[in-house]
């Protein structure tokens, strides 16, 4: 794999995750308004809990994939410290297969309740949000998480193929 494509994969998601995180902002600063609101005047915002489990199920799904393209997640290496480049590269592409895997397994899944939800017409208990949105947090992340992987998976076997200094 091209490492162009790497890069511009990993920036794309990194825009997608800046999003996300301009989502949790914007929580956060309506629970801020609410904080002040009951404290002027008594009152609080209605909905808040509901928009605020929708804004924190937007950043959470869409820098995850992020997460995965930076290898942000946790790892042990001291297992694998020992194995030669393309050892490693292997074992990298295994557990980015193993990755795919998962989130294409919980697309699949979600995209089946999600419908499910669609089709009774489901919403947040405060103010009625459409559990679709929800959904659709889970299921973009899902979709972008299966791209990193698979990019990532990618260019560690070719990594296998080229050796760990070809370009």
């Amino acid at each position: 794999m091209p490492a162009g494509v790497h890069r511009l994969v990993e920036r794309f998601l990194g825009w997608v995750a800046g999003a996300g995180v301009v989502v949790l902002g914007m929580a956060i600063v309506l629970t801020v308004a609410d904080i002040i609101a009951r404290a002027l005047l008594g009152r609080s915002l209605s909905g808040l809990v509901d928009i605020t489990q929708l804004c924190v199920m937007v950043m959470a799904f869409w820098a995850i994939p992020y997460t995965f393209m930076r290898g942000g997640h946790v790892g042990i290496t001291a297992a694998t410290d020992w194995l030669p480049p393309r050892g490693r590269a292997l074992l990298d592409a295994l557990a980015a297969i193993a990755g795919a895997a998962l989130v294409a397994l919980i697309g699949i899944y979600g995209y089946e309740q999600a419908v499910m939800a669609l089709r009774y017409g489901d919403s947040s208990q405060t103010i009625g949000i459409p559990m679709i949105w929800y959904w659709g947090a889970l299921l973009s992340g899902c979709a972008l998480s299966l791209l990193a992987t698979v990019v990532i998976a990618a260019g560690r076997l070719a990594t296998i193929v080229r050796g760990p200094h070809a370009q």
